[in-house]
Formats: structure tokens, sequence, C-alpha cells
């Protein structure tokens, strides 16, 4: 009897052990340490230029002296039948207008705004309303050779010429216009070759605008100077030529200035 006794208990004990295995909670579920994705980083991408911008140029470290920069003022403030200075002096109320004529192009509108805007912000001067174009304006003439080879000879100041076929691409033109008075008087035109396209274009466009605001002379020193004699391209304004053109707006020099007078200011010679 005993011994059914103890059969029945260790029965009863194992039973029992498997009934609450059975139904023993399962693990919880772990909580979870994915973090959440990050949102990518921006990277600072330099902005395209296109062919119609007048660019800025990249900052460099100067590698020239104050000297220099005066020696090449002087060759660009001189030059093209120029022997005195002639300085726009802009203020909230006088501005530079150019006037656009002949077979005039959307880019060649774009490509003078940026490059007047930017000029605005070089300087550090006001030179330009936000709108630089006016029919009483500086005059800007662009025009198909043959209309160009008409151009009376002798009011041609200076011109460039294409290197390979001779052709005019860049006139400063200087009639004498006799006024209603009587008095008779030089104005000067730019006229420049209709057949000019993308960078060659829109380098002559600015070098017509920079004759008008002063700069009629050429460098034969600097190479990448948007003035060197030897370049039809270039439209970036080096360090130096910065510089140099900054010159301009230096209080001591003013309207009629002789070489040797701007000698005597800035180089002291």
């Amino acid at each position: 009897m005993m011994l059914k006794m103890n059969l029945f208990l260790a029965f009863l004990a194992i039973g029992s052990i498997l009934f609450a295995g059975c139904i023993s909670p399962q693990d919880s579920p772990g909580i979870s340490t994915q973090t959440p994705p990050t949102s990518p980083v921006p990277q600072n991408t330099p902005v395209q230029t296109t062919g119609t911008a007048a660019p800025l140029p990249v900052t460099t470290v100067a590698t020239f002296t104050r000297d220099q920069v005066s020696e090449l003022f002087i060759d660009i403030a001189f030059g093209c039948d120029n022997t005195r200075v002639n300085k726009f002096s802009p203020s909230s109320d006088n501005h530079m207008f150019y006037s656009l004529e002949g077979q005039v192009r959307d880019d060649d509108i774009i490509f003078m705004k940026n490059f007047t805007r930017n000029y605005n912000r070089l300087m550090s001067v006001e030179a330009f309303s936000d709108d630089p174009f006016s029919s009483q304006g500086n005059p800007i003439v662009i025009y198909p050779l043959n209309s160009l080879d008409s151009l009376e000879k002798s009011f041609i100041a200076c011109q460039e010429l294409d290197q390979k076929s001779g052709v005019p691409l860049y006139i400063i033109y200087k009639p004498i216009i006799e006024q209603p008075s009587g008095r008779k008087e030089v104005i000067t035109k730019i006229y420049l070759n209709s057949d000019l396209q993308g960078p060659e274009r829109n380098h002559y466009l600015e070098r017509a605008m920079l004759h008008y605001l002063g700069f009629p002379g050429q460098t034969y020193s600097y190479p990448d100077s948007v003035f060197f004699y030897n370049t039809q391209t270039n439209v970036d304004l080096s360090a130096i030529d910065v510089e140099a053109v900054r010159t301009m707006y230096n209080p001591g020099v003013y309207q009629g200035m002789t070489v040797e007078e701007v000698r005597r200011l800035l180089l002291n010679n």
C-alpha cells in the first residue's frame, strides 16, 4: 500500500512540472537598438556657370606688389589714342549706361547684365543700376563685316583683327560730329563683328564695357589678364586686374590726368 502511495506522489510531481513548463510565458521581445536613418549632410558643390555669365575671379593669394598694380593701371588707363585719364565717377545719381545696337542676341544682354552686377560688387562702387541699358547710353554696335568695312577709316582710333583672316573683330571709332551750334565734337562708338561667337564675343563685349569705364589700354606683362594684348577669349578679371581697376577709384585719381601725373601720384616718380 505504501509503495503504491509513493508511486502516485512521484507521478503527480512529474506531471506538475511538465504542466508548468507548458504554460510558462514566452520571452518578451527585445527592444530594438536600430537607430533611425539620418538625413544626408548636404555637400557644398560649386555653382556651375554658363557660357553667358561673367564669372567672378577665383580668390588667390596676391603675388604682386603695389608698384606692379600701379604699372598695370597706367597700361590700361592709357592707350588707343587716349592720353589722359577718362574717369567715370559713379554715384547713386550717376550711373553708366550702354546702348546695344545692331545684331544683338539675348545672350549678349544676359552677359552684360551679369558683368555690371559683378563689377559693382568687386569694385565696391555703384557704377551701374539694375538695368544698365539706355537708348542714350554709350553705344556698342554689333555689325556684319560688310558694314564694318564701310566705316570711314580715318575715324578708326584702334582695332583688333583676327590673327588668321585679318578681318576686324573690334573697332574703336571716333568720328567728328558737328553740333547744331556749329561746335565740333569727337564722339566714341565701339563696333563688334557680328560673326563673333561664344567666349570671343563675350570677351569683346567686356572689353567694350571696360573701355567706356576708362580702360582702353592693353598689357604685355600678364597673359592671364583680360587686357592682355594677345587674348581674344578671356572674360575673367585676374586678381591683379581687379586691383588695377580699383585704382581708378583712388580719390587722388581724377579726370584728365596725364601719364606723368599718375606716375607721380602712384609711383612717386
